[in-house]
Formats: C-alpha cells, structure tokens, sequence
C-alpha cells in the first residue's frame, strides 16, 4: 500500500517507539490564546503532522498524526492540505464536535476536526511547498505543488500524475533530475507570484555545487530572476510589501523588496530554517538541525553556528517584526527536521483522527443541510396516434 498505509501507521505509533518531546517557551501558550489560533507543522523525517494548541490554563497541548513524510501546508478555514514526498491528502474542516476518544475518557471540545477527504497520489514528485485555491494566467487550481523532482510547479489531476503549470526560465525540459532544487512558492494577492530555487542549473542535481551563493528568488509572473545569492532559499511569502524568505544556507531570516532585488536579513536563526507563516506583526518560523552528512557540507550556517557556541536547534521560533527579536520558540527533542509551519486563525483547538480511530470515521459524518426533499415529477411517454385514437 502507500506510505499512510495502516500497517505503517500501526507501526508508527507503537509504544515502545520513541515519542517526540516538545519543549515550549514560557508564554507560548498564551500567545497562542491572545493571537486566536493553532500551529500545524509537518515533520517528515518521523512522517508526522503536529498541532499545537492552548489549553485553558494557557499551557500547551499537542497533537501528533502519521501522515507519511509529510511536507507542504496548505490551510484555511474550510480544509487543510498535507503533501507528503509522494501523496497530496485533503482534511475538510467538519466544524465543532465534541468527542470522546476512549470509552474512559473525558468528552473534549474541538472547534474543528479536520477529516480526511481526498487523496491523490503524485508518484515520484518530491513535493514541496503548496498552495491551494491559487491563481494563475486567469486560471484557479484546486491545489499546485512545488514539484521538486520535475524542477516545475505543479497541479494536481485526477488522470496524470501531475500536470506542470510553470517552470524556471532556465529549466529545458520535464526530467526527473532535480535539476535546480525548486522548493518554494508564495503567493500576492491569491496569485502564484514568487518560487525560490537552489542553483541555476539545467542539469541533473546540477544545483548542489551552487548551495552556498547560488540561490535565487524568482518572479513567476515575469520569469524575472529578482534575487541572486542566496544560499539553499525557502519559503518565499508576501506581506506588508516585501517578500520574506528563508536565506536558509546562511541562517538567515529576511526580506527582499521586489523592485531593489536586494536580501535585507533581520535575525539570525539557530538552525536550517525551513516553513514559514506570517500572522500580524509575527513570523512563525521551522527550524531544523543539520544532516550529518555532505548536505552542509560549504554552508555558512554550520561554521557560523559553532563560531557562536550556538547550539542547533529543531523546532519552532516566532520572531515580533517590529522589533526583529525572537519573543516565543518550541524546542523538539527526538526529532531533527522539519518542513513546513502553519497558523490555523479562528481555530484554537483543532483535533483530525488522520489515518487511526475507524471508530471515528464510522461516527463523524459530514453530510450536506440542503436534500430534494419533493419526489421529482413523473414525465409521461409520448403517445402513438393510434394510442390517441384510442383513448379518443
């Protein structure tokens, strides 16, 4: 079966494995309560899918579910969506429930349980970041992903595997080299607006002797390259007239304003940044430690990081804007990365069963409010002219 396969969900969550520890900062929790929200974030090493919340002393709770090597978040009021490397899973938001997880356990109040709905499995893609609902060239996709392996963003489609939708300007061809390292996407104003890309290369993993300084930050309606530099650029997102991005090779997180192109940095983060929300005047940022391989291998970050006596870091940092401090973080023990952050706004308390609890698949029913309730109207056969004659 596929990676979210109930054999590999049993095996996940078996006890005797060792569970992730999630360390929080002090006033976390009640940072959450008075921003009015939860964070989903995705650890694909461990084939999690996280949600934090507020409990109602203000401390935190947390919520874990196997969802293969998840990656790329999508959210918003209605649905969230959850890219693993090789799957794209839609959750519709079925609304408030208050449930009951065990016989012995206390009833809990969720304002939203995200029920899985859609799976559509992607083959070989190497999915990155998503966005869903997304404009582009006049046309609106249900969901696009950042597919990595094809160096392409991609649609979804209920024939072919993928269907590209936009590529790099330097890109020749649909290969499955990894060519330059796409990752990033954001969108302005509910369109495709940004991409970032590791190296500017046209060749097999052509980018990874570019990683540190090759990297770009692309403008998807023009095809202009705007930022050059960089090194191993992540999650491109628009607000407040800038483009804030992971410079993650460096350690660094910052904006560019499109019409100077120039990176501006603005704090340094003690890890490989990767996922990034922004909410009001704070970033919510993914850290993740680094692999002990040739992956950092020539980054910044890693001499950086020990120059400083910086200990590396997975979890998350929240980072106020308007002082450019880090205010709030979560620390993960038992888990080295992560991949995509999200802010769920309006949803303080989210609960999904994913792939476990068919009790609650069997129970949790979402069923539309309106029914043709009137039997349709009988319509009568034509008559023969004999058959008129007769009745005649």
């Amino acid at each position: 079966m596929s990676t979210i396969g109930i054999e590999s969900v049993r095996e996940q969550e078996k006890p005797e494995r060792i569970k992730p520890r999630l360390i929080p900062s002090p006033q976390l929790g009640e940072w959450l309560r008075e921003m009015g929200g939860s964070l989903v974030f995705t650890t694909y090493q461990s084939a999690r899918v996280f949600f934090l919340s507020a409990d109602t002393d203000s401390s935190t709770i947390a919520l874990e579910r196997i969802i293969g090597s998840a990656m790329g978040i999508a959210v918003d009021k209605d649905k969230l969506w959850i890219t693993n490397k090789e799957q794209a899973w839609r959750f519709s938001n079925v609304g408030a429930r208050t449930l009951k997880l065990e016989e012995d356990a206390p009833a809990v109040a969720y304002d939203a349980v995200y029920m899985p709905r859609k799976g559509m499995f992607l083959g070989g893609c190497d999915t990155h970041d998503v966005l869903a609902d997304i404009n582009y060239n006049g046309k609106t996709y249900e969901l696009l992903f950042v597919n990595t392996n094809f160096s392409c963003i991609s649609a979804i489609d209920s024939h072919h595997n993928f269907v590209p939708v936009w590529k790099p300007p330097f890109i020749s061809a649909l290969s499955p080299e990894d060519r330059c390292h796409l990752n990033g996407m954001g969108s302005r104003d509910g369109k495709l607006a940004y991409a970032t890309a590791c190296g500017e290369s046209d060749t097999g993993l052509g980018w990874k002797p570019l990683k540190n300084g090759g990297g770009m930050l692309i403008d998807v309606q023009t095809n202009e390259i705007i930022t050059t530099g960089l090194s191993m650029p992540h999650s491109p997102r628009w607000h407040d007239g800038k483009v804030w991005l992971l410079n993650s090779g460096d350690g660094e997180f910052g904006y560019v304003i499109p019409e100077e192109g120039t990176f501006i940095p603005v704090i340094d983060c003690p890890g490989f940044a990767r996922g990034l929300s922004i909410i009001g005047d704070y970033a919510i940022i993914g850290l993740s430690k680094l692999r002990e391989n040739t992956f950092a291998s020539g980054l910044k970050i890693k001499e950086k990081l020990e120059t400083l006596h910086v200990a590396q870091r997975c979890g998350v940092m929240i980072v106020d804007l308007r002082t450019n401090k880090m205010v709030h973080w979560l620390t993960i023990e038992g888990i080295t990365e992560l991949y995509d952050v999200a802010f769920l706004a309006g949803v303080e308390r989210p609960f999904t069963p994913g792939f476990s609890y068919p009790n609650l698949h069997r129970q949790i029913m979402n069923i539309p409010s309106v029914f043709p309730l009137e039997a349709p109207k009988r319509i009568e056969p034509e008559m023969t002219e004999n058959e008129e004659e007769k009745k005649a």
